[in-house]
């Protein structure tokens, strides 16, 4: 029941669960009570089901199960050496609303944006945080923008219409970028790590630098640099279909 929920399909109501599954009226109402009691289901107003948070929970904790900081660490300093820049890899915590750096590649420069690994910041706010939004289905964008936009640096977008068109623009180009959203004095760009489909990022590596060094040429070397990484991560984590990465 749960598989249909997806992204063609992201809400249902009870009636069309039922044609769609073949199960009797009196189960298919069972198995929902059950799911919505349990927090795998929420069931709006107009009577349509989607998934709730403790679904998405789950699908965190098979990510979770992938130690990625040990298999990426290795990238992200590499990546963070050539740029001379403070690189992140970062995953999701959709149930809070969180992206929480599990990696981290210190820039080499004097001048530099610093970040300590575990740090979590609300996933409207900078690229790494935004990018692992953007390539998510629409019931998590909503789940996650129904709450209180959480401003915690001078640039930090606090209109959800502002960060809708962001992650519309993120999902067309592939990358996104930042402006002192998380840091002040800081800038970033940001691309997904993308799953099986293609589409759904599990991680986002962002490279951050002050925004005294900013430069078109430096931006685009970074967004280079940042492309090439999530392009190589999904190879080095085994996924097959690596053409449907960004890079």
């Amino acid at each position: 029941m749960l598989e249909a929920f997806d992204e063609h399909s992201p809400q249902w109501s009870e009636a069309g669960l039922r044609r769609e599954l073949g199960l009797p009226s009196s189960t298919l109402n069972r198995i929902l009570r059950v799911l919505e009691s349990n927090g795998y289901v929420l069931r709006r107003e107009d009577g349509q089901y989607r998934l709730g948070l403790a679904a998405i929970r789950l699908g965190n904790r098979a990510t979770e199960s992938l130690d990625l900081a040990a298999m990426l660490d290795s990238l992200i300093r590499e990546v963070a050496r050539e740029a001379k820049e403070l690189t992140l890899l970062a995953v999701p915590d959709f149930s809070a609303g969180k992206a929480t750096y599990i990696a981290v590649g210190e820039s080499t420069s004097r001048l530099r944006v610093t970040a300590e690994v575990g740090t979590s910041v609300p996933l409207t706010a900078g690229a790494t945080a935004r990018v692992l939004l953007a390539f998510q289905p629409q019931t998590v964008i909503d789940t996650v923008l129904e709450r209180p936009l959480q401003r915690i640096a001078n640039g930090t977008l606090t209109e959800p219409d502002v960060v809708r068109a962001r992650l519309e623009k993120a999902r067309q180009q592939g990358w996104t970028m930042s402006w002192e959203e998380t840091y002040d004095g800081a800038w970033a760009v940001a691309t997904p790590v993308l799953g099986d489909d293609g589409k759904t990022a599990f991680a986002s590596i962002g490279v951050a630098s002050p925004i005294t060094r900013h430069t078109k040429k430096l931006e685009a070397d970074i967004r280079r640099l940042a492309l090439d990484a999530a392009f190589r991560a999904r190879g080095a984590l085994g996924y097959t279909n690596v053409d449907a990465a960004f890079g």
